[in-house]
């Protein structure tokens, strides 16, 4: 959930104040290790041989009600067992990195290490040297382990508060193999959560807790996780979401369903008091937005005018009127500001709220709110979506993870005077292969002597490969724009050099990638595309294509094909055969390799042919990818569009002297 909605939700339904001390009452109050082991664990002649193996991975969440307070609080208690065979290991593992609350709330911790000799070295919380972590010092404690060595066992528990929230997750599967992994949730009697485990075993009931509910999942072990081409690696952990799903005083109504997301979403981000409606009606007289002409436009002008004209700065306040006194605001400010301007210039819209398909896919089947990251704007007129908190973003196009995936569409309703919201989980489409081109046109010319190679080379970037350059292009200084220019051009031609006539366009801020794409032209010199071999010339030509993947994997695939987006890759190359000269293998350009589909329009395909007139010939390349997931059953007939790519990469032609 994203900090500025769960500030909200804290606001609402939890005490904020924090305690000076633990409870001496906690579940795992006078938790230990085992004070009688001088010894290292066993393990396995193959675990030896890895970085580091996590033996003990114990993770208990407590949901505590405390009496003096009188409200409810949680707690977490965590324990690790790691052997450090190696440097790698001992680089990831010689650090203990605790999140801790910014109020500072205590924080009971003791590590130890284990040597191979037997020896045990206890460092004591006082004693361990407290680090500032990389992204500021705050959020975390990072506390650095002496004295580890390969073959040592690293050791740590500690029990601290965490912010109270009503849903969460955690993962269980990291690129460390473990063993012995245990997850609980143990909350009053009062209160019943629900838990569901992703690429793993469901949790169990334990009732031998009296007084209080739990819920456990015991892990023998849990597999390292590897990193895969064309996966959401991240997506596919093991992992645990969980909910508080029933109160004893509530009865059987479930608690924390889409439909009270939706209300409470919509109440927030759609709310305004009598200082806010003076604040948009400033903002709109500013802007002199259209009021008729086509409702693409109107949605455009409204949403390019904002985010111009205020800055993005979570640490703002979200309240509209200091959002409108400062031009800074949070993405919850500009999720309210733009829903206020549409709703004011009677433009109809659904808000939607998802996660980002690349950690925590959406589970429609699952009413955790936990899955509540990312706003976007539906709407229902035109069909299209935008994404009001991304100012690199423009109508039409959101964030690629948060699309082909489910989220929860909400809309206002009028019931007489009352006015409310339903939600419905749906569908995000993902944009279409041909909003993201990537194309290359290149005209090549072979100097007389032929030492020599010029190109005309064009660039067009849409869609997504736009985003990376485009909404950021008016920030770069004028000293580096050149370099940056030339930097583009050689991930085409890696030895270009003499650049001439070099341009961009469509630059300027605010611009969507959809209408009007990145475009970088020029001239250049590549003195290497042509290599003399004896009589004869070999023309690289298939590095024009620029650097490819190549997907040669030999392990077995762990998981199914997923791409980050739908694309196209479109290359048009012209060139002159020398006087004198014949091209002797010219079918090597010859391609076609498809999966998926119909034979007129597959989900893949690679596709590349050649047209000759007198000298001149014409190549053309087109490669496709039209959707975002393929099962891993089916892999090899996505590897071999995929490899299609990196083979032609490697098309030399042979230029033979005629006799």
């Amino acid at each position: 959930m994203r900090p500025f909605l769960l500030s909200l939700f804290l606001l609402i339904f939890a005490g904020l104040a924090q305690a000076q001390t633990l409870p001496p009452d906690l579940v795992h109050a006078g938790y230990n290790w085992d004070v009688g082991r001088k010894q290292r664990l066993p393990i396995t002649k193959e675990d030896a041989e890895l970085p580091a193996i996590i033996l003990r991975d114990f993770t208990s969440l407590e949901y505590y009600y405390d009496k003096s307070r009188k409200d409810l609080r949680l707690f977490t208690t965590e324990h690790r067992i790691v052997r450090v065979n190696t440097s790698d290991g001992i680089e990831r593992f010689n650090k203990i990195v605790v999140p801790v609350l910014e109020s500072g709330a205590p924080v009971d911790i003791k590590a130890r290490t284990i040597s191979p000799r037997g020896e045990v070295h206890e460092v004591k919380a006082a004693d361990m040297k407290e680090l500032k972590d990389q992204e500021g010092g705050r959020g975390f404690r990072v506390f650095a382990v002496d004295g580890v060595e390969k073959g040592s066992e690293v050791e740590y528990f500690y029990t601290r508060e965490r912010n109270f929230n009503h849903f969460g997750y955690e993962v269980l599967q990291s690129e460390t193999a473990a063993r012995d992994v245990v997850f609980e949730l143990i909350s009053p009697e009062a209160l019943t959560f629900e838990a569901r485990v992703y690429h793993g075993p469901a949790v169990t009931v334990d009732t031998t807790m009296a007084g209080r509910r739990a819920l456990r999942l015991t892990l023998k072990s849990v597999p390292a996780l590897r990193e895969e081409a064309f996966a959401n690696v991240q997506a596919q952990r093991m992992r645990v979401h969980y909910k508080l799903a029933y109160m004893a005083n509530k009865g059987q109504v479930r608690q924390f369903t889409w439909a009270d997301a939706s209300q409470f979403v919509y109440r927030n981000m759609t709310s305004l008091s009598k200082d806010d409606v003076k604040a948009v009606a400033k903002v709109l007289a500013a802007a002199k937005l259209p009021t008729s002409g086509p409702l693409p436009e109107r949605i455009a002008a409204a949403e390019n005018y904002v985010k111009l004209n205020f800055n993005l700065d979570e640490n703002a306040s979200p309240s509209l009127t200091q959002v409108v006194a400062t031009h800074n605001a949070p993405e919850g400010g500009f999720v309210h500001l733009l829903a206020a301007i549409y709703r004011t210039l009677g433009i109809d819209y659904e808000l939607v709220v998802t996660s980002s398909r690349a950690t925590n896919p959406f589970d429609s089947s699952f009413d955790t709110w936990d899955y509540l990251d990312n706003f976007a704007l539906y709407f229902p007129g035109t069909g299209q979506y935008l994404a009001p908190g991304r100012p690199d973003y423009r109508y039409g196009m959101l964030p690629a993870e948060w699309t082909a995936n489910s989220g929860l569409f909400i809309k206002g309703v009028t019931l007489g005077t009352i006015e409310s919201a339903v939600g419905k989980v749906k569908e995000i489409p993902a944009l279409d292969a041909d909003k993201s081109p990537q194309n290359i046109d290149v005209t090549v010319a072979f100097a007389p002597d032929l030492s020599n190679s010029t190109l005309q080379l064009r660039q067009t970037l849409g869609g997504y490969p736009a985003l990376q350059i485009q909404p950021f292009w008016a920030m770069i200084p004028e000293a580096k724009r050149t370099e940056l220019m030339q930097q583009l051009q050689k991930g085409v031609v890696a030895d270009a050099t003499n650049f001439q006539k070099t341009t961009v366009r469509n630059v300027e801020r605010g611009l969507s990638p959809l209408d009007k794409p990145f475009i970088i032209e020029g001239q250049l010199d590549s003195p290497s595309l042509l290599d003399k071999a004896g009589p004869r010339y070999l023309f690289k030509i298939g590095t024009l294509l620029g650097p490819q993947t190549e997907l040669y994997q030999k392990e077995e695939r762990q998981f199914d094909v997923e791409n980050d987006n739908n694309r196209r890759y479109l290359r048009t190359i012209r060139f002159e055969v020398p006087a004198g000269y014949t091209v002797r293998n010219l079918n090597d350009l010859n391609v076609d390799v498809k999966a998926g589909g119909d034979a007129a329009k597959p989900d893949y395909d690679f596709k590349s042919s050649y047209v000759q007139q007198g000298q001149t010939i014409t190549v053309t390349v087109d490669e496709n990818y039209r959707q975002i997931r393929w099962p891993k059953a089916d892999f090899e007939a996505f590897r071999a569009v995929v490899n299609a790519s990196a083979n032609w990469n490697k098309v030399v032609l042979v230029l033979d002297k005629k006799s």
